[in-house]
């Protein structure tokens, strides 16, 4: 597989007072093309800070962000972030006062990309995420949260970038919404070969979307890989400082919460 988005021994911090807080401690990732990884642990163990560092909006305070090999300090930030990669985090805004169609026509407005079609353009992509024409024009406030979780995540293909960073897309959606959103992320993961980066707390949807999980404790991997060979008892124990039980169903793990 192509290499394709490295963070190579970054370290992180930041400063709280007179407390140097250390998030991220020599940490190395590796990412190839066309790969959706979920990225879990705990609250705080820098997962979040993974996808600053990856996107250019943090910069690391030892180590490098390598795109296709290059530092992306050498690519220029301006460039990488407009023509490499997408993130919509938690706390994603979207205009109110716009339609969900205007909201992504402007984003590539945002983001310095000119086309003739701008408008059929964005349409069509939200149309591939499952918006009716009617839909794409009502009002941001009248779309229920699965609707307006797909006009996000049509920001960030409205750009074409190959590379689609999310924190946490499922929080605060029904089981409903939450299956339907990452349905819609594997189809474009599969169609359009996009490398898939996402924050997920959800240990057993992580296992169930992802191609290679990444666990992470106190700043470091403590383990990544494929799903099935990777979560186990022992491994979630070390991870969650929790005993869960993890069974095989339909050749698949499922992790419950009880031994």
């Amino acid at each position: 597989m192509e290499k394709l988005l490295e963070l190579e021994n970054v370290s992180y911090s930041y400063q709280d007072g007179k407390e140097k807080n250390q998030i991220l401690d020599h940490a190395s990732y590796l990412f190839e093309k066309g790969k959706i990884y979920a990225v879990v642990g705990a609250s705080g163990s820098g997962k979040t800070t993974t996808l600053s560092l990856a996107s250019g909006l943090d910069k690391p305070d030892d180590g490098k962000v390598l795109f296709k090999g290059k530092d992306i300090q050498e690519i220029g930030l301006n460039k990488y972030r407009r023509e490499d990669i997408s993130i919509v985090f938690q706390s994603y805004n979207l205009i109110y006062y716009m339609n969900a169609l205007e909201n992504v026509m402007s984003a590539l407005e945002i983001a310095g990309i000119k086309r003739k079609d701008k408008k059929e353009y964005c349409l069509s992509i939200l149309e591939q995420l499952g918006l009716s024409k009617d839909e794409c024009k009502r009002d941001i406030r009248q779309l229920s949260g699965g609707q307006q979780q797909r006009v996000w995540i049509a920001l960030a293909l409205a750009q074409k970038t190959p590379i689609l960073l999310l924190d946490e897309p499922t929080t605060y959606l029904d089981i409903k919404a939450q299956i339907e959103t990452l349905n819609l992320l594997r189809k474009i993961n599969k169609e359009y070969q996009i490398t898939i980066i996402m924050v997920h707390h959800d240990i057993n949807q992580a296992i169930n979307y992802s191609d290679e999980i990444i666990a992470m404790k106190d700043g470091k991997i403590l383990f990544q890989g494929v799903p099935e060979e990777v979560i186990t008892s022992a491994s979630l124990k070390s991870l969650y400082d929790y005993d869960l039980s993890v069974i095989d169903y339909n050749h698949q793990k499922i992790v419950l919460n009880y031994q």
